[in-house]
């Protein structure tokens, strides 16, 4: 220091004395300084050479009553008034009443001796200091204070220091009085100057290590706030800021740096920071026990005293500073233990947070509660509580940082966990579209790629042939046959097993085979063969012509017709093969594979059971998907046409009827035969209107017909689709109805092969068509595959016999007795015959002979349209129907 405490004190004095002589008046003061002499034998403090030196068993304290004690009224006091205190300080707790306190100090060396006089208690409001002299001489007088100016003090501290010089050889008599509103400590201990620089440069320092380990959890938990995003450590962060403020408030620290002329300021920190550090705590607590799940009574208990907490803080605006103290004081207890309670009931719950929890918040609650007691007066005032709440603050934030990192580390491996089963459910999933990409391109049984595969490769291969520019590319579908007997001998699953050995040998012996096209290459396997369905296989081969590709297909397909070992047992498995070639046949992959199945169809007249595809056996082309959708839009539009052949009854020679025979003129396409749109019809559905038109329209003619020739029938053709129909029999009645024609005149013409669909079905309908009194007749007689037991039992008037047995009976001596068996057996049944295919007049005197009943052909006539009826009726009344013409 620049001036010494002596120099400071002397140029005090005068004032001092001036302000004091106002405030006592001359009288009572000229009474104090008369006095001072006897006060200042009372006990006297030795000054020895300690650095520090206690003042326990020399100070005295004089509480006020009801009323202020002035200066003259406390140092007139009598002796017996005053207390002795046997500590270094006095504790009493929060208590409003000032305390008038007393020293006598002696020096009794030669030398002036320079002192400090110390309360190491930075929150006491109002703070009156008077030092005399042996002689009654006031040397000095200060008025100080946490509510004063910082510039009141007579050091410049964040406690209160007194400066005190003491001449040689002489006592002083030293009076505080002390009133505030908080707790109410006055620690008094006597320095040096030096010695307490020294001691004050030191707790500096250990004060900035404790502020530093706050500030140092507070960025360490923030950083793992931005780390992990939970609200557990943006609490943790808040609670060690308040703390940290809190405490720099409450050392004193803040108010002599930060605001040192603002004492409200001051004050109003203290009084917010303390309830919201409750009220922090609370949050941090719940959120990092996550008692919201863990435990609901404690997250509703933790969030009520956060409410009382945050009223506080909101009171401190309005609220004295004592009560509010006391207040806070008080809830800190129930919050401690509340935290308390709550942490071990977590960690009884198995959570190991809770552990650190406890801990923590022990250390914490022991140095609050030390803390809160030397506050209250409760505990005396010692190095332990001094730095109790310190001690509690730092052994907490290191245990709670542990909880926190350890949280830390849970979480990490948690979310490394997690991470892990990430990415393995990642690895699972690209396994597993692995495995159904894997099974969108391989049969699930045999393992070969499959349809969607082989497609994708004739892709690319044929892109290479255009590419190269020359030969070509063969594709052979194979069929295996026979697996239903080998499913209802060996069962299912044998069956499989048979056919998983058959694809297995096919890609063997295809692989074995030069220019074979790779299907698929991995790692395990190449495959050159592919399940494309069912029991049917493909392969491809690169060929330079089409006598190439049938030597590799007779080759493969001789060595697998070789039997299959299975069990013990050697099965003959039979096979069909289709094959199409590239550029020749198709000019894309799903083209090329449909050719390829298209000749399935002619595989069965090979000798090898493997046919090439061809153009002109191709039902499947442009023209019959167009024809199939004209033909609707044909019987829509009424586009088609009957024409009618004549049958003749040879005994008497007349007319018999007329057969009505569909035609269909297409706009593009031209004359299109039955045998190209019926079975068209019968595929797509049309069956049922096609008849039901041709019904309509016949008997339209049948009626007209009979206008002027009566007893005339007309036949018509119907298919076996008809005959499954449930209301077949009642729509023919009711079109045969709705003509005003009999029954009888109407005759319906069904193959063999019709009624053995679905023999029960079609018997029915017959015998329902029989009853309503149509006439039925069995057409292409001999041709199909009906039991003459079965034919039988059908409720039939005639027999058509097939054209085929009649055309060439002049000439081929067993059609001519097929023909004339068939007539006597139909004759012996009771059926009437109808021969069909007489072209000549030969054909026509041999029928005669045999006594057939009608006949049918060009020789008698062809077929015409309905406006060329009549004139042909004409003609052959008048004797020209013999010629078959018109």
């Amino acid at each position: 220091m620049a001036v010494t405490v002596q120099a400071a004190c002397r140029s005090l004095q005068s004032v001092r004395l001036f302000e004091l002589s106002n405030r006592l008046g001359p009288w009572r003061l000229l009474l104090l300084l008369s006095m001072l002499p006897l006060l200042m034998g009372m006990n006297p403090l030795l000054l020895d050479s300690r650095e520090r030196q206690p003042v326990s068993g020399h100070l005295e304290y004089l509480p006020e009553a009801d009323q202020p004690l002035a200066l003259a009224s406390a140092v007139a006091a009598a002796d017996s008034r005053w207390q002795r205190l046997e500590r270094s300080g006095a504790n009493f707790g929060y208590d409003r009443n000032a305390v008038w306190y007393r020293l006598s100090l002696h020096n009794d060396q030669p030398v002036a001796r320079e002192r400090l006089l110390v309360i190491n208690y930075p929150l006491l409001d109002h703070i009156e200091f008077y030092q005399f002299s042996s002689t009654g001489e006031l040397q000095q007088q200060y008025l100080t204070g946490d509510r004063q100016p910082h510039s009141s003090r007579p050091l410049s501290h964040r406690i209160f220091a007194f400066p005190l010089t003491l001449e040689p050889q002489s006592q002083a008599a030293l009076y505080l009085r002390v009133q505030t509103s908080g707790s109410h400590q006055v620690p008094l201990q006597l320095w040096q100057p030096e010695a307490f620089h020294a001691a004050s440069h030191m707790d500096g320092i250990g004060r900035g290590m404790f502020y530093g380990m706050l500030l140092l959890m507070v960025v360490f938990n923030l950083f793992l706030f931005y780390s992990l995003k939970e609200r557990s450590y943006i609490f943790y962060v808040m609670s060690m800021t308040t703390l940290l403020f809190l405490m720099t408030g409450l050392h004193g620290v803040s108010f002599h740096y930060l605001y040192p002329d603002s004492p409200a300021v001051h004050e109003q920190v203290i009084l917010t920071l303390s309830p919201l550090l409750l009220l922090f705590l609370c949050q941090f607590a719940d959120q990092f026990l996550r008692l919201k799940k863990t435990l609901p009574g404690g997250h509703w208990l933790l969030q009520g005293l956060s409410l009382l907490a945050l009223l506080l803080v909101l009171a401190s605006l309005v609220l004295p500073y004592g009560l509010l103290t006391r207040l806070t004081a008080w809830l800190s207890v129930p919050v401690g233990f509340a935290m308390l309670g709550i942490g071990a009931r977590v960690w009884h719950l198995g959570d190991p947070s809770g552990r650190y929890f406890i801990t923590a918040w022990l250390a914490l609650l022991v140095g609050g509660l030390l803390w809160i007691g030397r506050m209250m007066g409760f505990i005396p005032g010692s190095l332990v509580t001094e730095y109790a709440i310190e001690a509690g603050a730092v052994t907490q934030g290191v245990l709670l940082s542990f909880a926190l990192g350890d949280r830390y580390n849970r979480e990490r491996e948690r979310r490394l966990k997690e991470q892990r089963a990430r990415i393995e459910a990642l690895r699972q999933r690209e396994l597993a579209e692995q495995q159904v990409l894997n099974n969108a391109r391989h049969h699930s049984l045999t393992g070969l790629p499959n349809r969607v595969m082989l497609e994708s490769c004739l892709k690319q291969q044929l892109a290479r042939v255009s590419r190269a520019g020359t030969g070509q590319l063969a594709l052979l579908l194979v069929h295996f046959r026979g697996f239903d007997d080998i499913n209802k001998t060996l069962g299912h699953e044998n069956a499989d097993q048979v056919l998983c050995q058959l694809a297995a040998e096919m890609n063997r012996q295809v692989l074995a085979m030069p220019d074979r096209v790779l299907v698929e290459s991995t790692a395990e396997h190449n495959y050159v063969a592919a399940h494309v369905e069912g029991v049917t296989f493909a392969c491809a081969f690169y060929a330079g012509s089409r006598e190439m590709a049938r030597g590799y297909v007779t080759s493969l397909v001789k060595a697998l017709r070789e039997p299959v070992a299975f069990q013990g047992l050697s099965l003959e498995v039979g096979m069909v093969g289709g094959c199409a070639i590239y550029p020749e046949d198709s000019a894309d992959a799903a083209t090329l594979l449909r050719h390829a199945f298209i000749a399935f169809d002619q595989a069965s007249a090979d000798v090898n059971h493997v046919a090439f595809y061809r153009p002109d056996t191709n039902p499947y082309s442009e023209r019959r998907l167009t024809l199939m959708t004209a033909l609707r839009q044909a019987i829509t539009e009424n586009t088609l046409t009957l024409y009618f052949q004549p049958q003749i009854r040879l005994n008497p020679l007349s007319v018999s009827g007329f057969e009505a025979l569909l035609r269909w003129q297409h706009p593009h396409y031209g004359f299109i035969p039955p045998d190209e749109f019926i079975p068209m019809a019968e595929q797509t559905g049309l069956m049922g209107p096609i008849t039901d038109w041709v019904l309509t329209h016949a008997l339209g003619f049948a009626r007209q017909l009979q206008q002027t020739h009566e007893g005339l029938q007309i036949s018509m053709n119907i298919s076996a689709l008809n005959l499954q129909q449930p209301d077949f029999a009642l729509q023919v009645a009711m079109r045969v109805a709705e003509q005003g024609l009999a029954p009888q005149s109407l005759l319906l013409e069904v193959t063999e092969t019709a009624t053995m669909v679905d023999p029960k079905a079609s018997l029915k309908t017959l015998r329902e068509l029989a009853d309503a009194g149509i006439r039925l007749a069995i057409d292409d007689f001999g041709t199909g595959y009906s039991s003459l037991s079965y034919i039988r039992k059908l409720p039939v008037n005639e027999i058509k016999i097939d054209r085929s047995f009649v055309l060439d009976m002049d000439a081929n001596r067993d059609d001519a007795t097929i023909v004339r068996t068939t007539i006597n057996m139909c004759h012996d049944l009771g059926f009437s015959v109808v021969a069909e295919g007489v072209e000549t007049a030969a054909s026509q005197d041999l029928l005669e002979a045999m006594g057939c009943d009608v006949l049918q052909g060009y020789h008698l006539g062809r077929p015409m349209p309905a406006d060329q009826v009549a004139g042909w009726l004409k003609s052959f009344k008048a004797g020209s129907g013999g010629a078959g013409e018109g």
